[in-house]
């Protein structure tokens, strides 16, 4: 016979007891509710602000738009985040905040019109870039991730259209809509210009051997930007014909790499060529030495045979270290003085810098200081600390990162190709962004088991 107990008035029932009950494991699932009734965040959303700001680039680059693309892509990651609190901090992101304060600090230096100008702009990319990866921390579903990898390759391609443009077109320039309404002041400085004022090509004259170069720079301001993004996006290609969850047909891939490398070639960057090189032998080592498998360094050998083959029977070789020493005798040596004369003028001012780029006073009408590499650029512009800090926040996740899913290992492989070209070229606006993809990206899921990203494991049966 069942009954039922009595409650008195002013009284609860009691509970009975649970502790032989097992404890219940959460696992989130693309489609079922949490235990808080709320989808998880993949079922919610795809990531898709920031992968659509990827692929846009080109674009806004073309109508004049690159200088504030960013800041204004931010804005519905900002909204998003905003709305769906609480916020899901990646390790080591408190050092980029904290390099962001000294950022802030070295607004007192600011002196000129000028300079304040080229400090927001920097400021506003160094902020979006936060919220960048504030915005990531927070989708690490398989869905986001494709279609993050997705876009990548799609900037990929457009990068490689615009080294072909060059090479069809070398002089093709416009005046964009937003050049035309650009106060005068903003647009006499050198980076602002450039991004406002769209030219498939960057022509450099070398006084050394009176040899003009039209080297691809679309989507880009420089050669140098267009060189640096396209060498740190190919491991998302190769992250897309490597793991067939991204959906992209490696019949469309193999080719596209194949074509890339002819403009890839004609820009000759040094510093991509090596950075990239070394990108690969370590992301094929590395491989080699998680999974067990030859096949990868085999494959690299034969690679390099094959390709140096090529080179001295084609006489590409050649031509190439024709080229390469005409730009050396001057690039070296503009190189040089600028790092030394950065280096001298930043011991002045250790802890803040001088919030911007200034004249160097050994070379007035040559490269400001704080130019020709994102390293000196932070050095120069906010100090040892804040380049301390830079540095710390990237290699603390490449040192974090260690996948073993094939998306995973191509981040972090081309997180270490921005590493190695931070003293090389300047990483604003768009390689920042690229490796704030590539650190959520690395440091995604479970790191040192084989799961795929954004998935857990199934939990064990409780007990009956």
């Amino acid at each position: 016979m069942t009954t039922v107990a009595e409650v008195r008035p002013g009284h609860e029932p009691r509970t009975p007891p649970t502790a032989h009950r097992p404890a219940e494991v959460r696992v989130d699932r693309p489609d079922e509710p949490g235990l808080d009734g709320h989808r998880p965040v993949e079922a919610a959303h795809d990531g898709r602000a920031f992968a659509v700001a990827m692929a846009g680039y080109p674009v806004a680059w073309a109508l004049g738009l690159a200088p504030l693309y960013y800041a204004v892509a931010a804005v519905p990651m900002a909204l998003w985040l905003l709305k769906n609190r609480p916020l899901r901090v990646a390790r080591g992101t408190v050092l980029f905040v904290l390099f962001l304060m000294v950022v802030a600090a070295s607004s007192v230096q600011l002196d000129t019109i000028g300079r304040i100008a080229v400090y927001l702009l920097r400021t506003s990319w160094y902020v979006s870039a936060l919220v960048s990866l504030l915005y990531l921390a927070r989708h690490r579903g398989s869905t986001a991730q494709a279609g993050l990898i997705r876009a990548m390759v799609v900037l990929w391609a457009l990068v490689v259209v615009g080294g072909y443009l060059s090479i069809l077109a070398p002089e093709l320039a416009w005046t964009t809509p937003v050049a035309r309404i650009l106060p005068q002041t903003p647009a006499e400085n050198d980076l602002i210009g450039r991004m406002v004022n769209a030219q498939v090509s960057e022509i450099q004259v070398f006084r050394f051997a009176d040899v003009t170069l039209y080297r691809p720079a679309a989507p880009f301001a420089y050669t140098n930007g267009w060189g640096s993004t396209l060498a740190m996006l190919t491991p998302f290609v190769l992250a897309a014909v490597h793991d067939r969850r991204i959906g992209i047909p490696r019949a469309v891939l193999i080719p596209m790499l194949v074509a890339g490398s002819v403009p890839f070639y004609v820009a000759l960057n040094r510093g991509s060529w090596l950075t990239l090189g070394a990108g690969l032998a370590y992301g094929l080592v590395r491989w080699t030495l998680v999974r067990r498998n030859l096949v990868p360094v085999a494959l690299l050998v034969a690679a390099i045979a094959v390709g140096a083959t090529l080179a001295v029977s084609t006489g590409v070789l050649d031509t190439a270290g024709q080229q390469l020493a005409t730009r050396s005798a001057d690039s070296n040596e503009t190189r040089s003085n600028l790092y030394v004369e950065t280096l001298r003028e930043a011991a002045a001012s250790p802890l803040i810098g001088y919030g911007s780029t200034r004249p160097n006073p050994a070379d007035p009408s040559g490269p400001p200081l704080g130019t020709h590499g994102q390293l000196w650029a932070v050095l120069f512009a906010h100090g040892y600390l804040g380049a301390g800090l830079y540095l710390a926040f990237f290699v603390s996740a490449f040192l974090r990162a260690k996948p073993l899913d094939p998306v995973g290992h191509w981040a972090k492989v081309a997180l270490l190709i921005g590493l190695l070209q931070l003293p090389i070229y300047g990483h604003l606006p768009q390689q920042l962004f690229v490796m704030m993809a590539a650190v959520v990206i690395a440091t995604w899921g479970r790191q040192g088991q084989r799961f795929p990203i954004g998935r857990l494991a199934e939990p064990s049966p409780a007990p009956r």
